[in-house]
C-alpha cells in the first residue's frame, strides 16, 4: 500500500537564500531562489518515491509560484499559487505525515530573513501565549488534521523549537544565520544527501509508529496578532470578531486552530492592503 506524503517548502530557511532579490519573481536574483529551491525538492521527492510513496508538493513562498514545474520528478502532485486558502498546508488532507522544508525563525527573532507570513505588516502572531513561527503555526493545523510533521528542514536556530513542539520529528539544518542578510551553508550536494538520509529516517520513523501529531488540550484559542504600525491594525479590527486590545495588536477567539489560520490570513491580507495603500500614497 503506498504511503502519502505532504511537502511544504518555504524559502528563507533554504541554503544560500540571504537578500530580498532573491525572494520575488521580479528580483533580479529570483533564478537562485528557484535553482536551490527545485533541486532540494526534487531531491526529497525522488527519495520519498523510492521508499513507494506518493508526493504532494506546496510551494509555500511569497506568490507561490518558485519551483520549476518542469524540472520536478514524474508522479509528485503540485499546489502552486496564491493567495489559496489555508496557504503552506493546503493539500495536506489525507496524507500520512508532513515534511517541512525551507522553514525559518518568527518575525523578531535575530535570524536570517526572520518574519512571520509578511515582514510588511506582521510583528509577532501569538496563539494562546505561544509566540509561533509559521513551522508552529502550521504543524498546529496538521496536527489538528491528524497529520504528524516527521520532518524539518531549515535555518538552523528553528532547531528549538523543532525540538520543544514536535521532539520525534527529524531535524536537518540547511542553512546557519551570520546576520539577518548573511548566512553559512554547505554545498548544495552535500545540503541534499543530509536532506534524503533525513527523509529515510523520517519515513521509518512513520512506519514504526515513532511520530504523532501535535495536539495542544486547550478548551479555547485566543489568536492575538501584534502588528507593525497602529493603522494596520485599525484596519484590521474592521473584520468581525476582531477586536482591538492596543494600538498595534488584535487579538480573535477562535474554536479551532483552522479557524484561528483563517482569520490570521484574513487580517494579513488587510494588513497588507493598507500598506499597499499607504505605499501609494507616498509615491
Amino acid at each position: 500500500m503506498l504511503g502519502k506524503v505532504f511537502v511544504s517548502v518555504d524559502a528563507e530557511g533554504l541554503p544560500f537564500i540571504v537578500n530580498p532579490l532573491q525572494l520575488t519573481p521580479g528580483g533580479r536574483l529570483f533564478h537562485e531562489l528557484r535553482d536551490v529551491m527545485t533541486k532540494v525538492v526534487s531531491g526529497i521527492s525522488e527519495t520519498l518515491i523510492e521508499l513507494g510513496n506518493e508526493v504532494v508538493i506546496a510551494d509555500s513562498h511569497g506568490f507561490m509560484v518558485n519551483l520549476d514545474p518542469l524540472k520536478l520528478p514524474a508522479k509528485v502532485r503540485i499546489v502552486r499559487g496564491f493567495p489559496r486558502p489555508l496557504s503552506m498546508v493546503y493539500g495536506s488532507r489525507g496524507c500520512d505525515y508532513a515534511v517541512l522544508v525551507g522553514y525559518h525563525s518568527g518575525a523578531g527573532r535575530a535570524s536570517t530573513l526572520a518574519h512571520t507570513y509578511s515582514s510588511r505588516v506582521v510583528h509577532r502572531l501569538m496563539i494562546n501565549n505561544i509566540d509561533a513561527s509559521e513551522y508552529v503555526i502550521n504543524a498546529l493545523l496538521l496536527g489538528e488534521w491528524g497529520i504528524p510533521v516527521a520532518l524539518v528542514a531549515g535555518s538552523a536556530e528553528l532547531e528549538r523549537e523543532v525540538r520543544k513542539f514536535t521532539p520525534w520529528a527529524v531535524w536537518v539544518p540547511l542553512s546557519e544565520p551570520i546576520g539577518y542578510m548573511a548566512s553559512i551553508s554547505k554545498s548544495i550536494e552535500d545540503v541534499i544527501n543530509d536532506l534524503r538520509r533525513g527523509v529515510k529516517e523520517a519515513d521509518r520513523r512513520f512506519k514504526a509508529g515513532e511520530v504523532k501529531p501535535l495536539k495542544m488540550n486547550w478548551s479555547e484559542i485566543k489568536l492575538c496578532v501584534e502588528l507593525i504600525y497602529p493603522l494596520y491594525a485599525e484596519a484590521a479590527s474592521l473584520i468581525p470578531g476582531v477586536r482591538r486590545v492596543n494600538g498595534r495588536t488584535i487579538c480573535y477567539d477562535c474554536k479551532s486552530i483552522e479557524e484561528a489560520y483563517k482569520v490570521f490570513e484574513a487580517i494579513v491580507f488587510t494588513a497588507g492592503f493598507t500598506a499597499y495603500m499607504q505605499e501609494l500614497l507616498r509615491r
